[in-house]
């Protein structure tokens, strides 16, 4: 009797360590049969544009590496987060070992190829899951996460430089929405800066995002496009003690140009030194602003014009030393009733063309 009972405890035990192996073991394998194996990956869930699948899109801006003034672009690096709905891929988790999420080849279920950053202006323009792994979770949802390297446009205001401020981002459109019914869903999505890098040019100081409606004349349908706001304000301590002080102190320094004693000899070379001091200031500055005549910055500006008195100060330093040294030459006569008469003359071509006498009475030895 001993020996039955030990022989139908250990039937028992051996039944529950099998069904136990069978829940845990066999259940993840019973839910990629059941569930994400009869999905058919040229399929969409969407039938029409009233059935039309909701998309989220969470993006974490890691950093800003090169805002281009020239080139009117921002380069940056983001780690993004899609989802949509698929309600084909849900299941009651106690029916599969409480798995509530499994990882998924993107070949295995269908995701959205049509969703492109339509500002970027790399190869990378949309977004593609291709050979990667998705997430689905039981109540329908699909989720990707990826690293989003993204050199995208934006005009640049250069206009209060060094004290600019910059707004760009990334813009994502689907690109077929007269066939691939995909609607961004503003309430679930997200931009956030959890891992942001600060940056040595820019501060970030405020970060938005929201969804337009944009009509198509000739599709007459409407799409969505959802914009990942940024605002740039530029850092410009560097700026005004590299360069603004610089200049400023130039502008001083010009107006000591008259002050300069033209018996020193370096009358001339010392307003010629500022004045290509000026015109290296201004190439230095030009070579890193936009070509454009749009939005010239005031800091230019600024540069031209003290390069345009600079200009004017060397001529008018000209014209004093030919002054003194080509009026300077004085000559006395000796007239017959013993005065003296001063006669100054211009020569400009070797030929006196200006005089002037000054008689007064005097010795021949003054």
């Amino acid at each position: 009797m001993r020996v039955t009972n030990n022989a139908l405890g250990l039937i028992i035990l051996s039944l529950v360590v099998f069904h136990l192996c069978k829940v845990k073991g066999w259940s993840r394998v019973e839910l990629f049969k059941n569930v994400i194996n009869t999905v058919d990956p040229d399929i969409a869930p969407f039938e029409s544009d009233t059935t039309s699948t909701p998309l989220t899109i969470t993006l974490n801006l890691m950093g800003i590496s090169k805002v281009d003034e020239k080139q009117h672009t921002v380069s940056g690096t983001y780690w993004m987060m899609m989802g949509w709905g698929d309600p084909r891929l849900s299941w009651d988790p106690n029916m599969y070992g409480n798995i509530t999420s499994v990882q998924v080849r993107a070949e295995k279920i269908w995701y959205p190829t049509s969703v492109c950053i339509i500002n970027e202006i790399g190869n990378n323009k949309c977004i593609d899951a291709k050979d990667k792994q998705l997430t689905v979770y039981n109540y329908g949802f699909v989720g990707y996460l990826t690293n989003v390297e993204s050199v995208s446009q934006c005009k640049i205001d250069v206009t209060k430089y060094p004290f600019d401020t910059q707004v760009c981002g990334l813009a994502f459109e689907n690109v077929n929405f007269g066939t691939e019914f995909i609607k961004f869903n503003e309430d679930y999505s997200n931009f956030l800066l959890q891992y942001l890098q600060p940056s040595e040019v820019w501060d970030i100081t405020n970060h938005t995002f929201n969804v337009h409606d944009v009509f198509d004349s000739n599709l007459n349908k409407t799409n969505q496009i959802i914009f990942f706001y940024v605002q740039l304000d530029r850092k410009p301590n560097y700026v005004i003690i590299s360069t603004v002080l610089p200049v400023i102190i130039l502008s001083v320094l010009n107006l000591f140009c008259f002050v300069v004693p033209i018996e020193s000899g370096e009358k001339m070379g010392f307003a010629m030194a500022i004045f290509l001091t000026f015109a290296v200031f201004l190439t230095i500055i030009n070579d890193s602003m936009p070509k454009s005549s749009d939005a010239l910055p005031y800091f230019t500006i600024y540069l031209i014009t003290q390069l345009v008195i600079s200009g004017l100060i060397v001529m008018l330093e000209a014209f004093v030393l030919l002054v003194h040294f080509h009026f300077a030459a004085c000559k006395e006569e000796l007239d017959k009733n013993g005065k003296v008469t001063v006669k100054k003359t211009l020569k400009v071509t070797g030929t006196g063309i200006l005089s002037w006498h000054f008689p007064f009475t005097g010795n021949a030895g003054y």
